[in-house]
């Protein structure tokens, strides 16, 4: 091996991450990949409680952590040992990013490169059927006795890192050449699959090792939308989600509509787990018409729900006025009967409202219409189309770029039939997509 020193790293924490928790033990093996250099090995009061079953799991209890010291007070000493070393754990963003999380309120910062010995395990040593750290090691005959103790951890993946330099050390050195903007890629997601994933528009889905899906999300590029997944600051949450992660596939669909109104779709039927906390994205506010007791046309602002359809959905109470507003300038309609009494023009009356809010709605009210919309498609010589039909949703398809749009039959004969929501209704009433689309009335 050559000269490079590595620092192999694990540690034990309270299964939190930010201030409300932290690290409860830390070792550290410095080697050359053949021999052990130095050791280093402490544990750390975490200024929080440890839940019972992390204490059950490490062994490592509040008693024992009382009289520890603090992070901030080994900090200076931690950043030393790790200085110049290229970090190496197993399933590395974990204990990487907590130790310079810690480091970094301490005023230290690391940013060396870094290694993963699970990522390596796979590329060196394909096959097996585990590549977790304990029934790795035990696979491969590597003592690991106090399973979940820092300085057990450290010395069974020390073990194993020697091993991975025996197999395949122009591997790993090959590895630290490479000059490559990959992000902090989960250690169990292929870096293969996530080469192959696409500078297009679509849908993504992550799955875990039981081939479920655990999130789907759109994109408008597919590539940098995952790649976001994987980089910025760390939570628990995205933590949890990086053990998780061993596949992501992909489906192209032409559109940012289309990829809008599947995402929607997927996520009602697959209901993945790291979904479910997600605030909603759609557009919240709508503009709606309605009749007064004399039959007048109304329009007013109110949030979406599962009331009558919305002409237009905004995300926010201000931009929908800001363009109601517009409109009622545009059409010379009358503010007090769009709901906002305080912009009436004395000039302009109730019959001059009712005369000119047809043109308004020829425009924008599509409630009964039957109706394409006609996009780009996934590949050349397709495109996409969304199809509306009474007003009601009902799906999407891909034809060929000659197809023409003559007959709802024959639409039906290339439609991925989907049922309407209330997502799916504020997205096809959303403008935002209306630039890249053509709209063809039956």
């Amino acid at each position: 091996m050559d000269k490079k020193l590595y620092a192999i790293v694990d540690i034990e924490t309270t299964g939190t991450f930010s201030d409300r928790g932290g690290i409860t033990e830390i070792a550290i093996v410095i080697t050359n990949g053949v021999e052990v250099i130095e050791t280093y090995e402490t544990l750390v009061n975490p200024k929080a409680r440890i839940p019972y079953f992390i204490e059950n799991l490490t062994g490592i209890s509040n008693q024992m952590v009382a009289n520890a010291p603090e992070f901030k007070e080994v900090a200076e000493k931690v950043a030393k040992i790790l200085e110049g070393k290229i970090f190496v754990a197993h399933n590395v963003n974990f204990d990487y990013k907590y130790v310079k999380f810690e480091l970094e309120l301490a005023g230290f910062d690391i940013g060396q490169a870094r290694l993963c010995t699970v990522r390596l395990s796979r590329q060196i040593m394909p096959g097996l059927a585990s590549y977790s750290l304990g029934k790795l090691t035990k696979s491969l005959g590597i003592s690991h006795t106090s399973k979940h103790r820092a300085m057990s951890d450290t010395m069974a993946t020390t073990d194993l890192f020697h091993l991975l330099v025996e197999k395949g050390e122009d591997d790993i050195l090959n590895t630290l050449k490479k000059v490559s903007k990959l992000p902090n890629l989960p250690a169990n997601l292929p870096e293969r699959v996530y080469n192959k994933l696409p500078n297009e528009t679509g849908v993504y889905y992550f799955y875990n090792d039981k081939r479920e899906i655990i999130y789907v999300g759109k994109a408008k590029d597919l590539k940098k939308r995952v790649t976001t997944h994987f980089t910025g600051k760390a939570t628990d949450q995205k933590l949890a989600f990086y053990r998780e992660v061993q596949h992501v596939h992909v489906r192209l669909t032409g559109t940012e509509i289309i990829a809008s109104l599947l995402e929607d779709a997927e996520i009602k039927h697959h209901w993945p787990i790291y979904n479910r906390s997600q605030k909603s994205k759609i557009n919240k506010f709508g503009v709606f018409k309605y009749e007064n007791q004399k039959d007048v046309v109304m329009l007013g602002i109110t949030k979406i729900g599962n009331q009558v359809k919305p002409l237009k959905t905004f995300p926010s109470l201000s931009i929908t006025k800001k363009w109601l507003l517009s409109k009622i300038d545009e059409f010379g309609l009358k503010a007090s009967l769009c709901g906002m009494p305080e912009f009436d023009s004395l000039t302009t009356t109730t019959e001059d409202h009712q005369e000119k809010i047809q043109g308004f709605l020829n425009e924008y009210d599509d409630s009964s219409e039957t109706y394409v919309l006609s996009g780009k498609g996934r590949k050349v010589g397709e495109k996409s189309f969304v199809f509306v039909e009474n007003g009601t949703y009902k799906g999407f398809g891909f034809v060929n770029q000659k197809f023409k749009y003559t007959s709802v039959k024959k639409l039906y004969s290339k439609l991925k039939l989907k049922d309407e929501t209330i997502t799916s209704r504020t997205i096809i009433a959303s403008d935002k997509f209306d630039e890249y689309l053509e709209k063809i009335r039956f």
